[in-house]
């Protein structure tokens, strides 16, 4: 006998026990040979696991049915995450991810309505994050990737502190230097708040030239606010005005070059615009997260620190989290932790069977997925990336309503 969750199954199965009463399910048997789609369909409505009588089952399935029952042997129990870990986890994130956003709000009004800033709220913000990046980096990378229909310039400035202090933590920036980096992070467009909301509504699509200079504006705006703050870091003020110089002069407003440009606009300016083409609904063109780290590194030497380019994908890794990616078993999965050491096994949550079916979301550590029929060594893997909307995926929508959150989305 071999237990099987019911997106496992397929004709030829013969099933010997349900996880639950027969009594109250369509079966007229308490046990019977698969036959059609239909069978199949209705167990999935009706249960989770059954489990499958190998002997009496279709002698041509034998094979699949050998590697299911090894992979269910040998597979060590780490290799499967307890999806409440992940909820848990999400929730912890989410709660850091909602204050910090509502009191950035709170901070960019005040800006906006020339009132005297908090210090403390504002300080809170910045270390709330970086507490969040410590202990919990790879769901609040998650929720930094979740697309909004309504991204704003908090939303973003956030998104981009999260990504920016991951970042810091993965070049091994110190306690002080985080804390920089994050107001830097975060303070980073505040000069937005004096560019009016028609020019910011076209997100850089189709600006006027007499448009597309004011909105050039706000990195000087931005500047000026911070000069008139207290208790912000000196490095805030330089990346509030820094932050769209490119290395090759051909940025503004001051068309600096290379190390002219400090360490800090230089890391956050490509941070910033990964962000932008991955997640903002106003952007000229959103890709996946993993064409965004080849777009990037094709303008690496150009517009970004080649350096820092190259530091950046390490930290992210090449299946980037929130990537969507397709498994050599055919199931779909969304990819939610990363380690750089093993950056090619992420931990990933199954979403789709290999029949293109959505199933119960099992997260799976592909470090520890082995198994061995025979001298074969298998190893379940991942093919390639896949565009989310191809397989009916939406990210931010899957992932909200799996770990049972609400973001105002």
């Amino acid at each position: 006998m071999i237990k099987l969750s019911t997106s496992d199954l397929c004709c030829g199965m013969y099933v010997s026990a349900l996880d639950r009463s027969w009594i109250g399910t369509p079966f007229l048997f308490q046990s019977f040979l698969i036959k059609t789609e239909k069978q199949i369909q209705q167990l999935q409505k009706y249960c989770r696991t059954v489990e499958i009588d190998e002997d009496k089952s279709d002698p041509s399935i034998a094979d699949k049915i050998f590697l299911y029952k090894c992979k269910a042997a040998n597979a060590p129990d780490e290799a499967i995450v307890d999806i409440k870990q992940f909820e848990a986890k999400m929730a912890v994130a989410r709660q850091v991810y909602e204050n910090t956003e509502t009191s950035l709000h709170n901070v960019l009004n005040d800006f906006r309505l020339n009132k005297k800033n908090s210090p403390v709220e504002l300080k809170a913000c910045v270390h709330g994050v970086i507490d969040g990046v410590m202990h919990n980096p790879n769901a609040l990378a998650l929720l930094s990737n979740l697309k909004s229909k309504q991204q704003d310039t908090a939303r973003h400035s956030l998104n981009v502190c999260i990504l920016s202090l991951l970042f810091g933590r993965h070049l091994g920036l110190n306690e002080q230097q985080l804390s920089d980096l994050g107001y830097a992070a975060l303070l980073h467009d505040m000069g937005e708040i004096k560019v009016s909301q028609a020019i910011l509504d076209k997100h850089n699509r189709k600006l006027t030239p007499e448009e597309k200079k004011e909105m050039e504006m706000h990195t000087q705006y931005g500047e000026e606010i911070l000069l008139n703050t207290p208790d912000i870091p000196s490095i805030a003020i330089k990346v509030a005005r820094s932050h769209h110089e490119r290395v090759n002069g051909k940025g503004y407003p001051d068309g600096l070059i290379g190390n002219e440009i400090d360490s800090f606009s230089r890391l956050i300016s490509i941070v910033d615009v990964y962000e932008i083409v991955t997640n903002h609904p106003g952007a000229k063109v959103q890709i996946s997260c993993s064409d965004a780290l080849k777009s990037i590194y094709m303008m690496r030497g150009s517009f970004f620190d080649a350096e820092l380019v190259e530091e950046f994908i390490k930290c992210l890794g090449i299946y980037p989290i929130g990537s969507v990616v397709e498994l050599n078993s055919g199931e779909i999965a969304i990819v939610i932790g990363t380690k750089q050491e093993k950056s090619s096994l992420p931990t990933l949550m199954v979403v789709k069977n290999k029949k293109g079916m959505f199933c119960d979301p099992q997260v799976v550590n592909l470090e520890q997925f082995k198994f061995s029929i025979s001298t074969r060594s298998l190893k379940l893997s991942i093919t390639k990336v896949v565009d989310p909307d191809s397989v009916g995926i939406d990210l931010s929508d899957y992932i909200i309503r799996e770990a049972g959150m609400s973001m105002g989305r």
